[in-house]
């Protein structure tokens, strides 16, 4: 009977070892081949691009913002990996942050960035992917880009608009900075509507992110990319059209465009389509 008890336990551990259970990790650590978020959804890791290297014109880096996310969203992430792999993005299955607010999104995050500079002013455009966009539950479209515009002036940021879904109506020349340079935005969801970033308020120092602080992404600048051919694949609409998606703006009419639009009679002198 103590043989039989022995083999059975020894079989036990024999089936154990061959069959791990994962390790819990962090939360967005990946464990294996797999992601286990806070309620229990499975992510394969293939569903994760990573970022491309850091590089930008130093006035991209001192001016890019800080962000902090509102809990009813998604996390920005990249949006092509060194093999020029375009990220998937994510179906209208499920509520508006489901699947795509875990740590794992920010580890894996890049910034794209683009700067115009004329008399005497300096506006760089901060481009973001996001996977997917919901207003409701179910209804919504895969692949976000959202921009943030600041516009620089004797080395200070003067004036920041924060896209909405490609118009920039909200423009203002009022906003909270941290380290001098640094504009505080959220992203946030727009009562019914979908999400967009807005200027930060004295509240919004209470983090809602995974981090705990103000997230400064991996910034890729207009320049600064491993190749123009990988450059111009993203900025190719095409590539984001499948359910609706958004492109990024940071290709030239787009650009000159968001530009014009969230200088409005605010930035003298300065001209949207021209550089130096």
């Amino acid at each position: 009977m103590q043989l039989l008890s022995t083999l059975a336990l020894l079989g036990s551990t024999l089936t154990a070892l061959a069959n791990p259970l994962p390790s819990p990790g962090l939360v967005g650590e990946l464990n294996n081949d797999h992601d286990i978020t806070p309620n229990g959804t499975v992510l394969v890791s293939r569903d994760i691009r990573g970022s491309i290297p850091i590089g930008a014109h130093a006035m991209e880096h001192r001016f890019q913002p800080v962000i902090d996310f509102d809990k009813d969203g998604c996390y920005y992430t990249s949006a092509v990996d060194r093999s020029s792999n375009l990220n998937p993005g994510l179906g209208t299955g499920g509520c508006p942050h489901h699947n795509c607010r875990e740590l794992n999104r920010l580890e894996n995050n890049n910034v794209y960035s683009r700067m115009r500079c004329n008399n005497g002013w300096c506006a760089i455009m901060y481009e973001y992917y996001f996977e997917k966009d919901l207003w409701a539950c179910g209804s919504g479209h895969r692949h976000e880009w959202e921009n943030i515009i600041v516009f620089v002036q004797n080395d200070r940021p003067r004036r920041v608009s924060g896209a909405r879904h490609g118009t920039h109506d909200r423009a203002t020349n009022s906003f909270r900075v941290k380290d001098d340079t640094r504009v505080k935005m959220v992203y946030h969801k727009e009562g019914a509507g979908t999400h967009n970033f807005r200027t930060a308020n004295a509240g919004d120092d209470k983090i809602e992110n995974h981090t705990g602080q103000w997230f400064l992404g991996r910034l890729v600048g207009w320049n600064h990319w491993p190749s123009v051919a990988m450059r111009n694949k993203v900025l190719d609409g095409k590539n984001w059209s499948k359910d609706g998606g958004i492109r990024p703006k940071l290709g030239d009419r787009d650009f000159a465009d968001n530009l014009r639009q969230a200088a409005g009679n605010s930035v003298p002198g300065f001209n949207p389509s021209v550089d130096g």
